[in-house]
């Protein structure tokens, strides 16, 4: 992982993007939930993410990859549990709003440091 200094303007777009497209595959998981055979997908850790969107100049997507261990199985083979999608949902809606947030107050400080306010 790196360790040098980040700036809120920087980190704030990557964790931005990271939790919609986190949001995206969560989203499908619970669209999929009835679908024979459906394994369950997630994303892969923020610190990954960072690590090569540090090296690419810009924003990739995050990666995306078969779930590992869930919570169940069906008899279809599909390994989607709803609680388990809700819980990663409602997560993924708590850091989206306090990322937005502390990106928004950023900006509010830059404007009142400069003074157009």
């Amino acid at each position: 992982m790196n360790t040098e200094p980040t700036s809120i303007f920087d980190l704030a777009p990557k964790r931005l993007q990271w939790l919609a497209t986190r949001q995206k595959v969560v989203s499908e998981n619970i669209a999929n939930a009835d679908t024979n055979g459906y394994r369950a997908k997630e994303t892969e850790s923020f610190a990954n993410y960072l690590d090569r969107a540090q090296g690419s100049g810009g924003l990739p997507d995050a990666d995306v990859s078969k779930v590992r261990e869930t919570w169940g199985e069906d008899l279809s083979g599909n390994n989607v549990v709803l609680e388990e999608q809700m819980m990663e949902a409602n997560s993924n809606a708590g850091q989206f709003k306090i990322a937005a947030n502390l990106y928004r107050k950023a900006h509010e400080m830059l404007y009142a440091v400069a003074g157009r306010r």
